[in-house]
């Protein structure tokens, strides 16, 4: 039989190791929006102020370069980093979500693509791609995180 002390003395242990993992995943959140908040500031302080929102060549090519290393090196290792510190439910959610906005962009450019060939749509525009798997992922984490 467990004593009243033996009890308490594990709930609290378990209490600690959970919130010494959220404070982790808050940190590898915290830094991804960081670096993110900074990358952005950076091209916004550099674009051009007459191009469009969304004009081709209106940042410096250094800036693009060091911006799509950076998006590229941050997303793979926070994820890794994240995949780490999240215990199992929250990696399913995670997996289902990146699974729905995959087949959203598996699925959606090649639909517009043959639609666009036979003249039916405009040419498929990456940056509506973009928004649509974003979207989606950001409704199917709240859905899965949710129910």
């Amino acid at each position: 039989m467990t004593s009243s002390t033996e009890v308490t003395m594990a709930e609290a242990d378990w209490q600690a190791r959970a919130k010494h993992r959220k404070r982790r995943i808050n940190l590898v959140v915290g830094t991804l929006f960081a670096i993110g908040l900074v990358s952005g500031f950076l091209v916004g302080f550099f674009e051009d102020e007459q191009a469009g929102l969304v004009a081709a060549n209106s940042i410096p090519p250094w800036l693009a370069v060091a911006s799509a290393i950076l998006f590229v090196v941050a997303t793979t290792l926070g994820s890794w980093k994240l995949t780490q510190v999240s215990d199992e439910h929250e990696r399913t959610i995670h997996t289902k979500t990146t699974l729905l906005a995959g087949n959203v962009l598996l699925i959606g450019y090649p639909t517009w693509f043959i639609l666009w060939k036979g003249g039916i749509v405009s040419e498929p525009d990456a940056m509506w791609l973009f928004l649509a798997g974003f979207g989606i992922s950001i409704v199917a984490y709240g859905w899965y995180k949710l129910r």
